[in-house]
């Protein structure tokens, strides 16, 4: 429980609920056929949606036996030992050219040492895997990536254990044609990558990418330490991660697959391991599916929710949107510069004696994870280009600067913790998202299984274009503009807990009330069928516009949904454009009466609906009871309300019940219709049930 910022209680036979922070119940009574409809077993039934199919999305990691071997000996494998500018060869199918070690056949290779300035080149047969293990290796270009895979069937690095590398690209590449844009990440291939092993690789992408692959990229294991212009991990058919420990500061995205042609690749897919992201736009974006099955860890993205769309009075910040760009450059906060202090995030410069994303400066001569400095002049960027040893002559090359823009045909412009192209399935992982933009966001469906998902927003905390369905799993939206929100909202389990400056939960987003025309709306196809179905569930909601807000039709046929609604009189605790069913579940609702709507009168569940004489402040407490003066619900709002909403099983049609708040203020309801209405009128009508208001 989250501490007592809401508090409900039911109290039926022997069975007391109390929930707090409006996502977690307690039984502490035994259950009894009385109070069927909130017993375990009951509720079990409404949330398991047994005629529904539960979709867990089409992807599985593939690891093949290359991709999982960490083992070598160096019986079997060629053995390199860089020292600086020179290096020693022992094997086969590697030679020296110049600064450039080339690699030209499958097999094993270990390299450790120091290269002050060079490359190592993979260009072998297309059915060769090249094996590279990194045994301590220090190494840097001044010209181009570090590592640079031309031609093979899959390059497989693995981090060999007890050891830690370095690996620093150009931040200027030297290209033969001014055409070229290729290699641009520190590791690139142009074929499979995948990583393996319990090392350490510190990556530093100075010109764009910190590892790409132009096919498929695969972590297995290890600890990945990535600092990049542009983005961290990126494979352009897909980015599998079975495990390990990533950390990325990043000024793009920090994990990206970008194919847009193959409906089948594009995609990310993380089975496991621990994040920590920092980026300036895109946490983690996949062109297709993004499907997260494990995991944890933290994606911070644009700034943080602190660069939100709107700002704290709910007005719009006229220049959000501008993200990215080099790293060092700092994403403005609306269109201002952020205040002095301000904790720099992904691209951006961090104070004197700080780390970006890494906490405190590690001692002179260590790198951030751990890992040794090379010595003065050894590392890329301050060398000079060479003049021989494979390098084109100085009347062919082309030099281009590092910098954050378009490659492949794609374009960033957006700073979302979790974005997929055409859908997203959260199977499990713990994760916590700061974003300027959507937390979870999708142009297709958005499908919640399980895991926990805690998000600060600075725009949607979760966004489907199409079908947003919440199967199961912890989502806690402590900051949002609209909390969940998708052509259609199906919520069949799950503990959610939201707080958001216009709708809670909102369906065909329709216009936003406290901002027409805000940099961050989303829009939806009009005509098309849009529906808020609830059928289980711990749910609360806190908001500042509509509580649920559905531009078609609204069902309620099970779980427990809890709602601080607005406190002005132009928003409602429930707003519906067609009717508003509940046949099951427990509701309850807070807020103002300007615009409060019931239920229909086409439900089968009795609803009783209060407005209070006045205004009330927030704690004051409500109590319903039964006509022997049970005690049945008591619920203490943290906003101030004049209107109460409330439906159960428990109340029974043609029962008496009476309603009481504030100074011993009560209104006594007959039950005699499925909704009624007790106090009086509010302004601008109530809807729903509106024939049988009582006094």
């Amino acid at each position: 429980m989250k501490g007592s910022k809401y508090l409900v209680s039911l109290l039926a036979g022997s069975l007391s609920l109390s929930l707090l922070g409006g996502c977690a119940f307690q039984n502490s009574g035994t259950l009894t056929e009385t109070t069927v409809v909130m017993s375990e077993s009951v509720e079990d039934a409404e949330q398991s949606s047994e005629n529904e199919t539960v979709e867990t999305g089409p992807l599985t990691g593939n690891y093949d036996a290359d991709d999982l071997d960490e083992s070598w000996s160096e019986g079997k494998a060629a053995i390199i030992k860089c020292n600086g500018e020179s290096s020693e060869i022992s094997g086969n199918g590697i030679q020296a050219d110049g600064n450039v070690l080339k690699i030209t056949q499958a097999g094993t290779y270990v390299f450790s040492g120091n290269m002050s300035d060079g490359q190592i080149q993979v260009d072998a047969d297309k059915d060769d895997v090249v094996h590279i293990v990194l045994g301590g290796l220090t190494a840097g270009s001044s010209s181009s990536s570090v590592i640079y895979g031309i031609q093979s069937k899959k390059i497989v690095i693995t981090l060999a254990k007890g050891q830690e590398n370095v690996l620093s690209d150009a931040s200027s590449y030297v290209y033969e044609n001014a055409s070229d844009d290729e290699p641009n990440a520190c590791i690139f291939s142009k074929d499979d990558v995948s990583i393996n092993g319990e090392g350490i690789l510190n990556i530093y992408g100075n010109y764009e990418d910190g590892i790409r692959s132009k096919d498929d990229l695969k972590i297995i294991n290890g600890t990945l330490n990535i600092n990049a212009q542009q983005h961290g991990l990126k494979g352009k058919d897909s980015v599998t991660i079975k495990n390990g420990d990533v950390t990325i500061t990043a000024g793009g995205d920090g994990i990206k697959s970008n194919n847009d042609t193959d409906a089948d690749k594009g995609y990310v897919l993380l089975d496991g391991g621990t994040y920590r992201i920092t980026a300036a736009q895109d946490g983690i974006q996949a062109e297709t599916v993004l499907q997260i099955n494990g995991g944890s860890g933290s994606i911070v993205c644009g700034g943080g929710s602190a660069n939100a769309s709107y700002d704290e009075n709910g007005q719009i910040r006229e220049n959000w949107g501008q993200w990215g760009g080099k790293m060092g450059e700092q994403p403005k906060m609306g269109g201002q510069e952020p205040p002095d202090g301000a904790e720099a995030e992904a691209g951006q410069t961090p104070p004197d004696g700080e780390i970006s994303g890494a906490g405190q400066e590690p001692p002179d001569g260590e790198m951030s994870g751990g890992g040794q400095e090379p010595p003065d002049g050894e590392m890329p960027g301050g060398g000079q280009i060479p003049t021989d040893g494979g390098m084109p002559e100085e009347s062919q090359i082309s030099v281009k600067d590092s910098g954050v823009g378009a490659e492949d045909g794609e374009s960033s412009d957006s700073a979302k913790g979790l974005k997929g192209g055409t859908g997203i399935y959260l199977n499990g992982g713990e994760f916590t998202i700061d974003s300027s933009d959507d937390s979870i966001h999708c142009n297709g469906n958005v499908t919640i299984n399980d895991g926990t998902y805690i998000m600060d927003s600075g725009d949607d905390g979760v966004h489907a274009n199409q079908e947003l369905v919440v199967n199961g799993g912890v989502i806690q939206i402590n900051k949002s503009y609209e909390g969940l929100e998708g052509l259609t909202v199906d919520i069949r389990a799950g503990d959610i807990d939201v707080v958001s400056m216009d709708d809670g939960i909102n369906s065909a987003g329709g216009s936003d009330t406290l901002m027409s025309g805000r940099p961050g709306q989303n829009s939806f196809a009009s005509g098309d069928d849009c529906w808020i179905r609830i059928s289980g569930g711990d749910i609360y909601v806190k908001a500042s516009g509509d509580g649920i807000d559905s531009n078609g039709n609204l069902y309620m046929d099970g779980g427990m949904l809890v709602v601080e609604g607005p406190e002005d009189s132009a928003n409602g605790t429930l707003d519906y454009e067609g009717t508003a069913e509940i046949t099951g579940g427990t509701f309850v609702g807070t807020g103002n009466s300007g615009m409060a709507m019931a239920f229909s009168d086409s439900s089968t569940q009795c609803s009783v609906n209060v407005v209070a004489d006045t205004m009330l402040p927030s704690g004051t407490m409500v109590t319903l009871t039964d006509g022997s003066g049970k005690e049945i619900l008591s619920v203490s709002p943290t906003k101030s309300f004049n209107c109460i909403q409330i439906s159960s099983s428990l109340l029974v049609s043609g029962e008496t019940y009476t309603v009481t708040y504030g100074d011993g203020e009560s209104k006594e309801i007959m039950l005699d219709s499925v909704s009624v209405w007790s106090g009086q009128n509010a302004v601008g009508g109530i809807q729903g049930g509106q024939d049988h208001r009582g006094q």
